[in-house]
């Protein structure tokens, strides 16, 4: 969908749409994207801690996700690697705007207690992941709020699953976030156990949208817990799951309709992911089968020092 990018810009240009200090997370990279259905979601691992600060400002950085929040018209905007003065910065910024744009609530989970890097953004240095949901204050329940830790049979850095009910227009779903370990046996544990955990919100009647970093590619065994279909056992579909341009392999054959696949979100190519493994589509937003349909997805262009990894954007309908 990338491919279409240069020509996208140009009409989003004339429009007045091109965010100046956005240049690659607010705009979509492909044509057809202003016309994708509603609700929609983002999922950005924004390297709150291993990468340096996006042109050395805070406010910019901050700019820059709240400009692809905007361009996107995102319901739901699920992010990892995030510092915790990261969160507050965004928070404070999205919860009382004085320039017109939406507003949103959030929740936040720490996965770690501390992490050094995290200095530069501010003197409290957890880590961990955030959830900004559209419509402001009392938008998320948070007495709906869990942290789930996730299994470490390897003993790598703790990883957790964060979840809340939060209102997407006038219904609700449940929304969790989560970033699985790449180490050992923690993979296929913790992908095993996020699936057991949204299967149970599922059951329960809740729309479920489950997004971040799973460091696996689609077609990973591992993945099956989670996928409806494509040999899998788990009750999602996944928003980039029917962009035949990425469908490879005889177990997506182009006369297909969807396949276990999707844009590359992490690339050493582009420089934007030197240390990527493995490289490809790794992060993901997985949506209930049931209550979704008509899933669209889309990676967005790698913006050089925000981080080293592409935001993805997703849209679909309602089903029921």
């Amino acid at each position: 969908m990338r491919l279409a990018f240069r020509t996208f810009l140009v009409a989003l240009s004339s429009l007045g749409l091109f965010f100046a200090s956005a240049p690659g997370p607010a705009h979509a990279d492909t044509p057809d994207a202003v016309n994708w259905p509603s609700p929609r979601f983002i999922t950005y691992n924004v390297c709150g801690a291993a990468c340096d600060i996006y042109n050395g400002s805070k406010t910019a950085w901050r700019d820059n996700v709240v400009g692809a929040m905007d361009n996107w018209n995102a319901d739901l905007v699920m992010l990892q690697e995030v510092c915790y003065g990261q969160w507050t910065l965004l928070r404070d910024a999205l919860q009382n705007r004085s320039d017109g744009g939406q507003v949103y609530d959030s929740v936040w989970g720490a996965a770690l207690p501390s992490a050094t890097k995290c200095a530069k953004w501010g003197s409290d240095t957890r880590y961990g992941l955030a959830i900004f949901s559209k419509g402001g204050p009392g938008s998320i329940n948070n007495g709906s709020r869990s942290v789930t830790a996730l299994a470490n049979p390897a003993q790598g850095e703790q990883r957790i699953l964060l979840c809340a009910r939060a209102a997407v227009g006038e219904r609700t779903v449940r929304a969790c976030n989560t970033h699985l370990d790449f180490k050992g046996d923690n993979p296929s544990a913790q992908a095993t156990q996020v699936a057991e955990v949204t299967r149970g919100y599922a059951d329960q009647g809740d729309p479920v949208v489950l997004a971040g970093d799973f460091n696996m590619l689609p077609k990973d065994p591992r993945m099956a817990a989670l996928y409806q279909h494509g040999g899998g056992t788990g009750v999602f579909q996944e928003v980039d799951e029917n962009d035949k341009s990425e469908f490879t392999g005889s177990e997506c054959p182009q006369s297909g309709d969807l396949c276990r696949s999707g844009e590359a979100t992490v690339e050493r190519a582009s420089g934007c992911s030197p240390h990527a493994r493995p490289e490809g589509k790794i992060d993901y937003i997985f949506l209930s089968y049931y209550w979704f349909q008509t899933v669209r997805g889309d990676a967005a262009a790698c913006t050089p020092g925000m981080s080293d990894h592409h935001l993805l954007r997703g849209a679909a309908a309602w089903e029921h």
